[in-house]
């Protein structure tokens, strides 16, 4: 069937189905497709009119498309060309860069001819200036080879850089060579050095031979090697602080060596392990004789050659220096087991080192004797052999019979200063004289570690003292004790604020900063210690402890003695005794007689045995006690008259405080409670009975108490002092 029917009915089945009511809609079907036949009709009508106008746009357009693709093709072909003969153009030019770099390269080589024809017309020319015995031109030569050197230092030509350092070292070493004999000849005329036999001649070296050294000088001077062609020779590790000298320098210096050698070397007489001042002595003492000359006739000439970084003085005791260091190097294992001879050893170097930096004045930038002696093994001996005779000598100190005798000295007889103080000190001060020209703070530290060590147990040394059983305080060693703490304690003090110690103080803060944590860290920035504190704070803390429990111990010492001889006072009959009307005069109660009389001695052997800072510390905490004891025991437990009030204010004003007025001026201001008291007793019995109203009525209690003197004493121990009094109770 055809596929045209076939769809029809398909269409009309869709439509209408299976039920007949349907083919009602058969007119409406009809109208559909007729509408829809008139739209594709009217379509194909437009299409017929429209199409052959796109038609030709489309071909039009195609047409300009392969034009411009003819157009791009004609460029690319173009360019291919143009590309071709540049490609044939730049291998010509390769051709005539291959032809370029070989001609560089034959000036390299011609070049590189060139500077070895240059170095051996220099060469000849020093030959020939040896043969005229033109050593000036000789030495203008040899700089200009230095001067080649120099220039050809970042050449890559490594074998044309090895044969001119070659070249200028053998030159380097004739000429020295040359050179060195001569000046030796001069050195002989000039009779150096200026020791042994030439020390006697007083003869003027003459012109000629001053003007022969100056040139020879000035030739060694200029005949140094360059820094970077120098092989200084170094024996050890040790020797690579001391910078090689300069040649003349090394020259002068060579006869001194020799006899250096000669004379502490081997087996000599004068090379003796237990005197190594021997040659501490002489390096010093050729020191002094020679470095004024060699000051006013050597640096001159460095300096109009330009040489401002040579230092003629410096490098002469430099050089003798090393001497020393190498002898100190050389001897110190024989040593190190035997304490007497390295102990000896140390204190020679360390006077050495002393000598020199102090006296002579050679720069502390220098090396020197310290820097043997700060090596690891060397100064742990160091370290523990100071602690060692230290230690004994504290025993010697402590143990010695005039230990605790007082020195005597119209500045220190304030202090009452005993001479185990001043020997502890001095040791100290000793220990600090000779690690104090250490050049490295960590050395430093540990010398203040160890100090501070001794404090430590120079303290607990003085507290073992301390246990022993005394009768009478006074009478015991205690009070040489208080005063050795605190003369020691002052000294301390006074030292933190130096700039040595301060200095240690810095770097010791530094070093414990750095072992702090990272919290611990911040704690510390954000909170910085005292800025006057020191490196003996916490010693100083321990002693100063100590100083106080021993002024109390005295302190209460003496006021119990004081109150054993005051029972009689404290009893007597306050409230019976005769009224200032009925006496002529008033005096001292007979019954506190003896309590004063023991007060005064008391304070007169406390004045005569402790330090002037001890004993007003030490009056003035018995005053505190003594005036608590007088109001508790005498104004508050017993009951007054007019006359025991009397007589106690006499007693307190009259006797009590011109005891304590030789040592102050307001000997009241100690005793505000007992003079207090006497107020409220001898008040008249209007205002105290005013006043007793007023403290019990609880009004403005400090306000009134103010108003009649009564700062210090509280409102019910007023209550009670004047109730004591009879006029009042008896109401």
């Amino acid at each position: 069937m055809d596929p045209i029917k076939v769809k029809v009915i398909q269409e009309f089945n869709a439509e209408l189905g299976s039920d007949l009511k349907n083919l009602g809609k058969i007119p409406q079907l009809h109208e559909r497709l007729q509408h829809e036949r008139n739209n594709i009709e009217k379509s194909l009508s437009l299409a017929s009119t429209e199409a052959p106008s796109k038609v030709k746009a489309a071909i039009e357009g195609v047409d300009r498309i392969n034009n411009e693709i003819e157009e791009l093709v004609k460029i690319s072909n173009d360019l291919e060309q143009v590309l071709i003969e540049q490609l044939q153009q730049d291998s010509k030019i390769d051709g005539i860069r291959e032809n370029v770099d070989k001609i560089e390269e034959l000036q390299r080589a011609l070049s590189y001819l060139y500077l070895v024809k240059s170095i051996e017309d220099i060469c000849d020319e020093i030959e020939g200036s040896l043969l005229a015995k033109d050593d000036k031109l000789t030495i203008t030569l040899y700089a200009n080879l230095t001067e080649r050197n120099s220039q050809l230092q970042s050449s890559t030509c490594h074998h044309l850089v090895t044969y001119l350092h070659d070249t200028l070292h053998f030159w380097h070493n004739y000429l020295k060579d040359k050179f060195t004999a001569e000046y030796n000849e001069i050195l002989k005329a000039l009779k150096w050095p200026f020791c042994g036999s030439n020390l006697n001649l007083s003869t003027t070296p003459s012109l000629d031979a001053m003007a022969r050294f100056s040139t020879v000088t000035e030739y060694l001077l200029q005949l140094q090697l360059p820094e970077e062609t120098a092989k200084p020779a170094v024996t050890s590790s040790l020797l690579t602080d001391f910078i090689p000298v300069s040649l003349p320098i090394l020259l002068l210096i060579r006869p001194l060596r020799r006899r250096f050698i000669y004379h502490f070397t081997g087996a000599k007489q004068t090379n003796r392990l237990d005197k190594p001042e021997w040659f501490f002595t002489q390096i010093l003492t050729w020191i002094r004789d020679h470095t004024e000359w060699v000051r006013m006739n050597v640096q001159p000439i460095a300096n109009s050659l330009g040489l401002d970084h040579i230092n003629a003085k410096v490098e002469f005791m430099r050089g003798l220096v090393q001497l020393a260091v190498e002898k100190l190097y050389s001897e110190l294992p024989n040593m190190q087991y035997d304490d007497a001879l390295f102990a000896h050893l140390i204190d020679e170097a360390l006077g050495f080192e002393r000598e020199l930096r102090d006296t002579l004045l050679y720069p502390a930038s220098q090396p020197a004797t310290v820097f043997v002696l700060t090596q690891a093994q060397i100064f742990v001996k160091w370290v523990n052999m100071e602690k060692k005779y230290a230690t004994e000598k504290m025993d010697a100190i402590l143990s010695s019979e005039t230990a605790w005798e007082r020195l005597m000295g119209t500045d220190i007889d304030d202090m009452k200063v005993t001479e185990c103080a001043e020997a502890f000190l001095t040791l100290l001060m000793t220990i600090t004289d000779r690690y104090s020209h250490l050049p490295q703070p960590g050395h430093r530290l540990q010398f203040l570690e160890l100090q501070l060590e001794l404090v430590d147990d120079w303290r607990v040394r003085l507290l073992q003292l301390l246990h022993e059983d005394y009768e009478d305080p006074l009478t015991s060693i205690m009070p040489r004790i208080l005063n050795t703490l605190h003369y020691v304690s002052s000294v301390l003090k006074e030292w933190g604020a130096t700039v040595h110690f301060l200095q240690l103080h810095y770097f010791k803060k530094q070093s414990d900063v750095i072992e702090l944590s990272v919290e611990k860290l911040a704690e510390t920035s954000e909170n910085p210690g005292d800025e006057d504190d020191s490196v003996f704070d916490e010693a100083l803390a321990l002693l100063q402890r100590l100083e106080r429990e021993l002024v109390n111990e005295i302190s209460n010492s003496v006021a119990l003695d004081v109150k054993a001889k005051s029972r009689p006072y404290r009893t007597d009959k306050w409230f019976a005794m005769q009224s200032e009307k009925e006496l002529a005069s008033l005096s001292v109660t007979p019954s506190g007689c003896p309590m004063f009389q023991e007060l005064a001695a008391r304070l007169n052997t406390l004045q005569d045995i402790l330090a002037l800072p001890l004993f007003n510390k030490t009056w003035k905490n018995l005053a505190a006690q003594l005036d608590q004891y007088l109001l508790e025991e005498i104004a508050v437990v017993n009951q007054f008259n007019s006359g025991g009030a009397a007589q106690l204010q006499y007693d307190i004003v009259r006797n009590l405080l011109p005891l304590f007025g030789l040592y102050t001026n307001k000997p009241e201001a100690y005793f505000p409670l007992i003079k207090e008291a006497t107020i409220l007793l001898n008040m008249a019995l209007g205002s105290a009975m005013l006043l007793l109203e007023a403290l019990e009525g609880n009004e403005d209690t400090a306000e009134v108490l103010a108003d009649v003197g009564i700062y210090k004493m509280t409102e019910d121990i007023a209550i009670t002092v004047l109730r004591n009094r009879t006029d009042i109770s008896s109401q």
